[in-house]
């Protein structure tokens, strides 16, 4: 079970990296394309992105082999709360009702497959 929770964790760290190197990036024009390239690959934060998107593919491939996927899969829905949650409290995103809605019904969906 602690890789399903080790999984949920790299996947958020992960989506969080990448949304910090995007948000120093410039897409006004089409000009900027290679500028954004250098600045991404220069961008230490990237490659932190990318080193934990690499460990979470290779923790899956490790959770499959003790999990049936029908019940590995939805149960990685918690990575959906974390990030959402990480949005509106490292970047300030707005949390507006539907997505809390969306937040309770996914906690009740993977809590209903943690218990059954």
């Amino acid at each position: 079970m602690w890789i399903l929770f080790l999984i949920i964790l790299v996947r958020t760290v992960t989506d969080i990296a990448f949304k910090f190197v995007v948000n120093n990036l410039n897409f006004d024009s089409m000009n900027s394309i290679f500028s954004n390239i250098v600045l991404m690959i220069k961008n230490p934060i990237l490659w932190l992105g990318l080193t934990m998107g690499v460990t979470n593919y290779y923790l899956w491939i490790l959770c499959l082999r003790e999990f049936d996927l029908s019940y590995a899969y939805p149960f990685l829905s918690i990575a959906y709360i974390s990030i959402i949650l990480s949005g509106k409290f490292i970047f300030k995103e707005r949390l507006g009702m539907n997505k809390v809605v969306g937040l309770i019904f996914i906690s009740i969906g993977a809590g209903m497959l943690f218990v059954g």
